[in-house]
């Protein structure tokens, strides 16, 4: 694996499948994501993917509460609900990778992450180093994770994503959401504009998420991202059709995330 070579990329649930129409990919949006990743793998670059969970993790999460914790044997259904939903999304992901070539591999988040307090405590990464030594596309994604204090929670993708690419060293972390990047104002809004740059101390109107979004929606995934940006990694948030330009740094209508 060579780090300056190494790009995690997270796929937000929204971008990947109909939030507002429960367990439905959009397929076109996963089509453009894989031939950009395929061409990134071919072109040497190590791949980290994470996706989010969209319309097939997160209705059965909130339908279970699963982020408020608890051990009654409704939350051990949602927990094993939620969990085979998230399954069948990824395997969906991996298997347009796989059309294109793409060696992607399966790693389930909930086998080598906790948390407790809702909130990532620990995660073991040796397998997921093995695999880019090998020339591996592990592909992990949000999911519900054993809490050690609340008996289970939801640990993001992009939480997820951020950790990896900080641990290994990554050249940059790409945020892909369904906005296409982040704006003044909610976009939509009349006088909305697309921020290029972004830094922690500005000031913005961040708008909420379509659907029901478990996870903290884009304060979240900015906090994240300004996490990794600290720690040296190159952070943009984009949409879909510009996934190649965000790994390479390259122009193009995104947002830059600045430490």
């Amino acid at each position: 694996m060579n780090p300056a070579m190494l790009t995690v990329i997270k796929l937000g649930g929204s971008v990947i499948t109909d939030k507002s129409k429960p367990y439905t990919v959009r397929s076109s949006n996963l089509k453009t994501a894989s031939a950009a990743l395929a061409k990134l793998y071919g072109e040497g670059y190590d791949i980290v993917l994470v996706h989010g969970g969209g319309s097939f993790g997160h209705p059965t999460a909130a339908k279970y509460r699963l982020h408020e914790g608890g051990l009654s044997p409704e939350k051990v259904r949602g927990f094993s609900e939620t969990r085979y939903w998230m399954t069948k999304l990824n395997t969906l992901v991996v298997e347009h990778l796989l059309r294109l070539n793409v060696p992607a591999v399966s790693l389930q988040t909930s086998a080598i992450a906790v948390n407790s307090g809702g909130k990532l405590s620990r995660i073991s990464l040796d397998v997921l180093r093995e695999m880019l030594a090998r020339r591996l596309v592990p592909v992990l994604y949000g999911d519900a994770v054993i809490d050690l204090s609340r008996g289970f929670s939801i640990l993001s993708g992009d939480t997820l994503a951020a950790r990896i690419a900080v641990e290994l060293g990554a050249k940059s972390l790409v945020y892909v959401m369904g906005a296409g990047g982040v704006y003044s104002k909610p976009p939509g809004s009349p006088d909305a504009r697309l921020l290029r740059e972004i830094a922690e101390n500005d000031v913005l109107t961040v708008g909420g998420t379509h659907g029901v979004d478990v996870t903290g929606g884009l304060r979240e995934k900015l906090a994240e991202a300004f996490y990794a940006a600290k720690n040296g990694v190159r952070v943009c948030i984009g949409g879909v059709n510009f996934i190649e330009k965000m790994v390479k740094g390259e122009e193009a209508p995104y947002t830059v995330v600045k430490a």
